[in-house]
């Protein structure tokens, strides 16, 4: 491919990065967040932008930082961690969650708004059958998702986004909320979009690979428009919905259920003409997701499988999975889902920044004690998050500095980064054989 085509190329990608994470999450918490908040919306909507937005961004820029895998990232914590890792993130969060979760957001808000009368089994059959069929050719996922299913959501979207812009329902109120950043941060988490991605980087950085764009230098430029491209639409697709959020509170008060307040917003913004436009919207973003999350797991599989789970078979036990799942409703989802992100989101924050300053990392060290201590502390929140009422564990946990608001892991994991440079100090780096890294070295 030629030079001149690297940022139409970029743009592409960008923008099927963008549709795999903005799924059923994003669009129901931003409202929710705008609701609680208030007059202080801008500061929710800062608080899911930095967590929902550009931290997933910041980690695909990561990855792409180190090499063209995620394993030359994940290898400098052990080179067995990206086994688990992705065991863990591929079968418990995107099999177990993040799919269902699309499929039962689908269900909810898209084919109901629009065919009232559907079963939910209907709806699950017909949503992983296209996933599988968009999924199974895993070399044009990328341009089918960028060229094609993205656009459309895009135009649908903007009806409803403009119009709740222009003609506000109603007008932002006090709702003495203290501390509205923190928690919109927090909230954004749920998203899960961090996790995304960091499994789903390899896709990405594949797509610009494909495109011809191989020189280290290029595919570093081509990747940072491909993150750009990403900020800024779901940017200010969150901060939009955040602000309609807001302009609600002489309608719904916070105790009404995220999809029954995301589709009155909308019957508010456009009428019924506004909840089939949304509809629309909500299946083609669950379905970008979904299509996104399964090609990612599938490779994997097949590797850790050696061959004996094929891509498609995968892609198959993936969409039946889903389909059982997604029947339990999304609410029953985030609820069982809440406490596995707790956990998840500081580790990958921490591979996240490191894998953006690697260069000045000394040794694996920083690697090795920051993700564990990270993940060990983060525990003691996913159990209070299941458990509240254990106060022998939240006084322990309220002991460390920033408990309170919700990252009791960044202090201990700093520290422990330090000690682990010092242990470590003088010991090979990790390399993960023929990478990009090595390739990169040779280049200069």
């Amino acid at each position: 491919m030629k030079k001149n085509h690297i940022t139409r190329d970029s743009i592409i990608v960008g923008l099927a990065l963008f549709s795999t994470m903005f799924g059923a999450g994003n669009l129901i918490f931003p409202p929710q967040i705008g609701l609680a908040d208030g007059t202080q919306w801008g500061w929710g909507a800062l608080g899911i932008v930095l967590t929902g937005v550009i931290l997933p961004v910041l980690a695909f820029w990561g990855v792409n930082n180190v090499g063209t895998d995620v394993k030359c990232l994940m290898g400098h914590v052990h080179p067995k961690f990206y086994d688990i890792y992705y065991l863990f993130g591929c079968i418990l969060v995107g099999t177990g969650s993040t799919l269902p979760r699309n499929g039962a957001t689908t269900h909810e808000m898209g084919v109901l708004a629009i065919f009232p009368n559907v079963p939910s089994w209907v709806t699950m059959i017909v949503f992983f059958a296209l996933v599988f069929f968009f999924g199974c050719d895993k070399g044009k996922v990328v341009d089918k998702l960028g060229k094609y299913l993205t656009p459309l959501l895009l135009i649908l979207l903007a009806i409803v986004l403009v119009k709740g812009v222009i003609s506000p329902i109603g007008t932002p109120q006090d709702t003495g909320i203290s501390k509205p950043l923190p928690s919109a941060m927090l909230t954004g988490y749920l998203t899960g979009d961090l996790t995304v991605g960091l499994m789903c980087a390899n896709i990405f950085i594949g797509g610009i690979l494909d495109k011809g764009h191989t020189n280290p230098l290029e595919r570093k430029r081509s990747g940072l428009i491909v993150g750009l491209t990403s900020i800024v639409a779901l940017g200010i697709i969150y901060i939009i919905l955040t602000y309609i959020g807001a302009c609600g509170g002489d309608y719904y008060d916070l105790s009404v259920p995220q999809t029954t307040l995301l589709s009155g917003l909308v019957g508010r913004v456009l009428g019924g003409f506004g909840k089939v436009c949304m509809g629309l919207a909500v299946s083609l973003a669950c379905l970008t997701t979904a299509i996104g999350i399964g090609s990612t797991g599938a490779p994997v599989l097949n590797e850790v499988s050696k061959g004996r789970i094929s891509y498609k078979l995968w892609m198959g036990i993936a969409c039946v999975v889903g389909a059982v799942f997604g029947s339990f409703g999304i609410q029953n989802i985030i609820n069982y889902v809440t406490p596995i992100f707790l956990i998840m989101y500081p580790i990958c924050i921490v591979l996240t920044v490191l894998g953006l300053v690697d260069k000045w990392i000394p040794n694996d060290g920083v690697y090795k004690f920051g993700v564990a201590v990270a993940g060990i502390v983060s525990v003691g929140d996913a159990i209070l998050a299941v458990a509240p009422n254990l106060d022998g564990l939240r006084k322990v946990m309220y002991m460390i500095p920033l408990a309170e608001q919700g990252f009791s892991w960044l202090i201990p994991t700093v520290i422990a980064m330090v000690i682990g440079g010092i242990v470590y100090r003088g010991k090979p780096r990790y390399n993960y054989g023929e990478t990009a890294v090595a390739t990169e070295e040779a280049a200069k």
